[in-house]
C-alpha cells in the first residue's frame, strides 16, 4: 500500500502475486470497470489501483492478507524525507563567534549544533511539502510529524538541546525560520544587571586614567574616583582590584593606553605586524642605516688638556639575504656625505646595482633621493616607517655584530642602553685606566675594518650548507641585479649642486665644504673657450660634480623648461705673477691667452663695425670715429681685417638672429627744398600713389 498523490493505492504485485486474485480475474475486473487504475505499469513503473475503488469483498481479502499495510505505509511516508546526518553550517559558526556580548566556547558549540539540527528539520519540512504539492494537496499534520521525528532521531545521535516538548519545539522551530540564529541565544547572556561598573562610572574612570594634570597613581585614581562619584551621584567602587580589573580589560585598555604611554608604545603594542620571508638571492634588497661604532678611541681634549675616550659613528650598507656588510663610511653623525660615501664604496667594491634599497627617512636620504641618486642606483627605493626598527633586518645584524665580534675588544663600549645583561656593557674602569693605550681614530678605523671582514667571513646563520656570508654573496647570482660598468658608475656618483652660481669674467667660482673652487671652460687648444665665455658671463648655472673627483664639473644652464647641459669646466689655470717665478709652460700659456684675448676683441670690433655700417647705424653713420680695442693699433686692426676677409679669423660669438626692419622709401630721391619755388616744384611732381604710401607710415 502507498499513496499516489491524495489517493490511497494498492499495487498489482500485492493483488496478483500476493494470491488475492488471479491475473485473468484482475484483467476481467479492469475490463468491467470494477478496478480504478490510477497508474499504469511499464517502463519501470508498477500498476497502482485505488484502494477505495475495489469491491468490498476484494478489500476484505486484502485487509486479511496485509493486516498492517496502512500503518507501515504511513511510517514509510514519514521517514522517506527524514535525514539523520547533519550538515556543517559555516555561517552559524561565524555568527556565534562574533556575537556580542561574547559567548564562551562550550556554549558556542551547543548553539551551532542546535542551528544545524534546525536546518535539517527545515529541509525535511520542505521536502515533504514539495512532494505533497505535486499531488495537489497539503498535509500539514503529516509534514510536522516527519519534522518532529527528524528532531528526535538527531537528538539520539548528537544530543542536541532543542526543546523536547512538541509545542515548545514547534514554537522554537517557527521562530528560527522567521528570525534566524539569534533565537538560540539565551536571554540571560550578558545581563547588564550583573555588571559592577556602568557606562557613566567607566567614563569617569577613563577620564581620570588619561589625566595629565595631574597624573594619578592607582591608589590616587581609586580615591579620586570615589570622591567624584559621590558628587556626581555614581556608584562608588569598594575595592581597587575591581577598578584595576576594569581598566586592564583589553577592550577598555585600548582607550587609555596611548594617552598614558605614548603613541609609539600604542603602535608597538596594538598595531598588527607582518611575517615576512627574507630574500633568497643577494642584491635583491640592500638595507642601510647609521649607528654608533661601539669602540672607544683616544683623542686629545684641547680645553681640558688631557687624553679622553671618545666614540664615533658609522654608516653601513648591508645585503638583506647574505648579511654581508657591503660598504661603509666612518664619521660623526648620519649625514648626506656619510651616506653617499657608504653607497659609493658598496657599488665600487661589488660592481652591481641592487634591485631594491630600503633606507630610513633621515635628512641625508631625502637629499640623496632629491638628487635622483637612488633612482639611478636601483629599480625600487623605499623608506621605512618612523620608529619601526623591527622592519629592517640590519638593526638585528648590528646587534649580533656587536655581540659576536666587537665584544672581543677591550675598548668595546657595550651595546645600547636597553641591553640588560652585564656582559653587554662596557668595563668602564678598564677603559678609564687605559685611555692612553686606546687606539687613535685612524687605528680605530683599521680595527673596525678588520671586524667587518671577520663578520663577512663568518658562517651565515640560516645557510643549510654552512656557507659563509661572503660565499653566499659571491656564489648565488641574481638575474634581476644589474652589473655596473665604469661609465655608469661615474654617472651615478655625480651630484647636482643645491644652489645656482653665476658665471663671471673670473670664471665659475663657488665654495663647498669650507673650500674654494674656481673653474673655467677651455677649448681643445687649452685656452679659454671664448665662444662660451662671452655668451655666458652673468648667466646662472647649476654644477654637477663628483665629490671624490673635482678635476672636472658639468655646468647646467637654468632655463624656463628646467636645467640643460651647457659645458664641461675644469679647474682654472693659475700662473705666477712674478716673471722670474714663471715656468716656460706658464709663459707660453700666458702669451697665447693674451694673444687670443686680443684677437677676440679685434674680431668682435670688426664684426660689430660691419654689422652697423651695413645698416647705417652707429658712430660711423654720424661720422664719428669708432674707438679701437684697447692695446690694438690701427695697423694691427687692419691686419685683423685682412684675416677676417681671408677667413682665418672669425668672431667668437655669432651675430644675434635678429632682423632690423627696413626704413620706408617714398621717392627715388629725398624730398628736399631750399626755397618756396623748390617746394612748389616738388609738390607738383608728387603723385597720389606716393601720398598713399606716405600715409601707411
Amino acid at each position: 500500500m502507498e499513496m499516489y498523490g491524495n489517493t490511497l493505492c494498492v499495487s498489482f504485485t500485492e493483488l496478483v502475486r500476493g494470491g488475492i486474485i488471479s491475473q485473468p480475474t484482475y484483467k476481467k475486473y479492469i475490463r468491467e470497470g470494477l478496478l480504478n487504475v490510477v497508474q499504469r505499469g511499464g517502463n519501470g513503473r508498477e500498476a497502482l489501483i485505488a484502494y477505495r475503488s475495489m469491491p468490498e469483498k476484494l478489500r476484505a481479502a486484502y485487509d486479511d492478507t496485509f493486516k498492517n499495510a496502512y500503518e507501515e505505509m504511513k511510517q514509510r511516508e514519514q521517514e522517506k524525507y527524514i535525514n539523520t546526518q547533519i550538515r556543517f553550517d559555516a555561517e552559524a559558526v561565524r555568527f556565534f563567534k562574533e556575537f556580542e556580548p561574547r559567548i564562551e566556547p562550550s556554549r558556542q558549540l551547543e548553539y551551532i549544533l542546535n542551528a544545524q539540527v534546525l536546518n535539517e528539520m527545515v529541509r525535511t519540512e520542505k521536502a515533504r511539502s514539495v512532494e505533497h504539492a505535486k499531488g495537489g494537496f497539503s498535509r500539514r499534520a503529516e509534514t510536522w510529524s516527519s519534522v518532529q521525528i527528524c528532531c528526535e532521531r538527531l537528538r539520539e545521535i548528537t544530543g542536541h538541546t532543542l526543546p523536547k516538548n512538541p509545542a515548545r519545539l514547534r514554537e522554537k522551530f517557527n521562530q528560527y525560520k522567521r528570525e534566524g540564529y539569534g533565537v538560540l541565544v539565551s536571554g540571560n547572556l550578558g545581563n547588564s544587571a550583573a555588571r559592577r561598573i556602568g557606562k557613566a562610572e567607566g567614563a569617569l574612570l577613563l577620564k581620570l586614567r588619561r589625566s595629565k594634570f595631574p597624573v594619578y597613581t592607582d591608589m590616587q585614581l581609586f580615591e579620586e574616583y570615589n570622591r567624584q562619584a559621590v558628587l556626581r551621584g555614581l556608584k562608588t567602587i569598594k575595592s581597587p582590584t575591581t577598578m584595576h580589573t576594569y581598566l586592564n580589560d583589553p577592550a577598555v585598555m585600548v582607550w587609555w593606553y596611548a594617552a598614558v604611554n605614548g603613541e609609539r608604545e600604542f603602535k608597538n603594542k596594538y598595531m598588527p605586524t607582518f611575517d615576512t620571508v627574507m630574500p633568497q638571492m643577494p642584491n635583491s634588497l640592500w638595507y642601510s642605516d647609521g649607528t654608533k661604532i661601539n669602540l672607544y678611541y683616544r683623542a686629545y681634549d684641547e680645553r681640558q688638556k688631557r687624553w679622553v675616550a671618545r666614540t664615533t659613528d658609522v654608516y653601513e650598507v648591508m645585503d638583506a639575504c647574505t648579511e654581508v656588510f657591503l660598504g661603509y663610511f666612518i664619521g660623526d653623525g648620519e649625514n648626506f656625505y656619510n651616506q653617499y660615501m657608504a653607497y659609493r664604496m658598496a657599488l665600487q667594491n661589488w660592481k652591481v646595482k641592487p634591485y631594491e634599497i630600503v633606507t630610513d627617512n633621515q635628512g641625508g636620504h631625502k637629499k640623496l633621493a632629491a638628487q635622483g641618486f637612488f633612482k639611478k642606483l636601483c629599480h625600487l627605493h623605499k623608506t621605512t616607517m618612523p620608529h619601526n626598527g623591527q622592519s629592517k633586518s640590519i638593526e638585528s645584524a648590528f646587534g649580533r655584530f656587536q655581540q659576536q665580534v666587537l665584544h672581543k675588544l677591550y675598548n668595546f663600549t657595550g651595546q645600547n642602553i636597553t641591553a640588560k645583561k652585564l656582559s653587554s656593557r662596557a668595563n668602564i674602569d678598564m677603559v678609564m685606566a687605559n685611555i692612553d693605550r686606546l687606539p687613535t681614530l685612524e687605528e680605530l678605523k683599521q680595527q673596525y675594518a678588520d671586524c667587518r671582514e671577520e663578520w663577512n667571513s663568518m658562517q651565515h646563520p640560516t645557510s643549510p650548507t654552512g656557507m659563509t656570508r661572503l660565499e653566499m654573496q659571491t656564489a648565488i647570482e641574481n638575474p634581476q641585479a644589474q652589473t655596473l660598468d665604469e661609465y655608469e658608475a661615474h654617472e651615478i656618483f655625480m651630484l647636482f649642486s643645491q644652489a645656482a652660481v653665476q658665471y663671471t669674467k673670473e670664471g665659475f667660482n663657488f665654495r663647498m665644504n669650507k673650500q674654494e673652487y674656481s673653474y673655467m671652460v677651455y677649448g681643445d687648444d687649452g685656452l679659454v673657450d671664448m665662444n662660451f665665455h662671452l655668451q655666458n658671463v652673468g648667466r646662472q648655472f647649476l654644477y654637477r660634480y663628483d665629490p671624490e673627483d673635482m678635476t672636472r664639473i658639468e655646468l647646467w644652464a637654468i632655463t624656463d623648461t628646467g636645467a640643460k647641459y651647457a659645458a664641461i669646466a675644469t679647474p682654472k689655470v693659475t700662473i705666477h705673477r712674478a716673471t722670474q717665478e714663471r715656468t716656460e709652460e706658464e709663459n707660453a700659456y700666458l702669451f697665447a691667452q693674451l694673444d687670443a684675448n686680443r684677437r677676440t676683441r679685434a674680431a668682435m670690433h670688426i664684426a660689430q663695425e660691419d654689422l652697423f655700417m651695413e645698416e647705417a647705424m652707429g658712430e660711423a653713420y654720424t661720422q664719428l670715429r669708432i674707438p679701437r680695442p684697447v692695446a690694438v693699433s690701427e695697423k694691427q686692426l687692419d691686419g685683423y681685417r685682412e684675416e677676417m676677409k681671408r677667413g682665418t679669423l672669425e668672431s667668437p660669438v655669432p651675430v644675434p638672429d635678429t632682423k632690423i626692419p627696413e626704413e620706408p622709401v617714398l621717392t627715388d630721391e629725398p624730398l628736399t627744398f631750399a626755397s618756396a619755388g623748390d617746394w612748389t616744384k616738388k609738390v607738383s611732381n608728387t603723385t597720389f600713389d606716393e601720398l598713399d604710401s606716405l600715409g601707411k607710415f
